[in-house]
């Protein structure tokens, strides 16, 4: 009986060894396999920073460096500069973002992501008047063009022109006004919304550059110093002091003349087309490549 009650202990003692080590085991495995869990959510994270870097620098009118937090002070991303690749006229960029989570041990995971992205072909040829009108163009008084004019032009086209849409082009203005409320500053793209039956009259002092869009009729009986391209969705009358460096377009209707009287000097300038389409050129983005470094 004493033999029988050793060897039962034994056995015991052996199985809860064998248990023990078992358990042991199946802990020390469970914490492994949650610190991986929690590395892996962590890399994650700092991937979807990354995304969200480079979508933040696509979504933004311009290409420009970017920063920010997302779900707090510890999940972010950094984008530099992004960069022209080389021999592609500007029309091809690299982006680099970095998403980062930044642990409470104070070490960090991050993952970079690199895209190429692709910008609208901005044409400056596209614009080679001084003055462009689908209608008639009429002048009286002193009126000074330096350049060819061009009139009666059926061929005019927002979309062709630009590279962009209408729509495209209002939304990544830097200025919104109406007939209302239209004022300086004119710079970058300026759009302005001229309501059905009206027709706005610049009146006072305005010096501007970039690109200027008048949805609408516009008289211009003020002062009127602008480079860079001007499009008037409608009727164009100029009876004040006006001078432009670059290109006006009018797309008017067919019963409604272009007028210019007054002191008015337009003056083609491929420099000013130029400078001005710039401010297209990122508006429409897309991306054409996408890597992780």
């Amino acid at each position: 009986m004493v033999n029988n009650r050793g060897i039962v202990l034994v056995y015991s003692l052996l199985v809860t060894l064998i248990l023990s080590t078992l358990l042991g085991s199946l802990y020390f495995s469970c914490i492994n396999e949650n610190l991986q869990a929690k590395q892996y959510v962590d890399s994650m994270h700092a991937l979807w920073l990354a995304e969200a870097g480079i979508a933040t620098v696509k979504a933004n009118p311009g290409l420009s460096a970017a920063s920010g937090n997302l779900g707090g002070y510890n999940y972010s991303y950094n984008v530099p500069s992004p960069q022209v690749v080389p021999g592609t006229g500007n029309v091809y960029w690299i982006i680099n973002s970095t998403g980062m989570v930044t642990l409470p041990t104070g070490s960090s995971v991050t993952r970079t992501l690199t895209a190429t992205i692709k910008t609208a072909g901005v044409d400056a040829s596209k614009f080679p008047y001084a003055i462009d009108t689908t209608t008639d163009l009429v002048t009286k008084g002193s009126v000074s063009i330096n350049g060819t004019p061009k009139q009666n032009d059926n061929t005019i086209n927002f979309t062709n022109m630009f590279g962009v849409s209408k729509a495209t082009m209002k939304s990544g203005a830097n200025y919104l006004y109406t007939d209302s409320d239209f004022n300086a500053p004119v710079a970058g793209i300026t759009w302005v919304d001229v309501a059905s039956g009206n027709t706005l009259d610049i009146d006072g002092n305005i010096i501007g550059s970039g690109i200027l869009v008048i949805n609408g009729n516009v008289k211009i009986s003020g002062t009127v110093h602008f480079n860079g391209i001007i499009y008037v969705i409608g009727t164009l009358t100029m009876t004040g002091t006006v001078i432009t460096s670059g290109s006006v377009i009018a797309e008017s209707s067919a019963t409604a003349d272009t007028t210019l009287k007054g002191n008015v000097a337009l003056n083609f300038n491929l420099s000013d087309i130029e400078a001005a389409l710039t401010n297209v050129q990122f508006l429409n983005k897309q991306i054409v490549a996408w890597q992780e470094q």
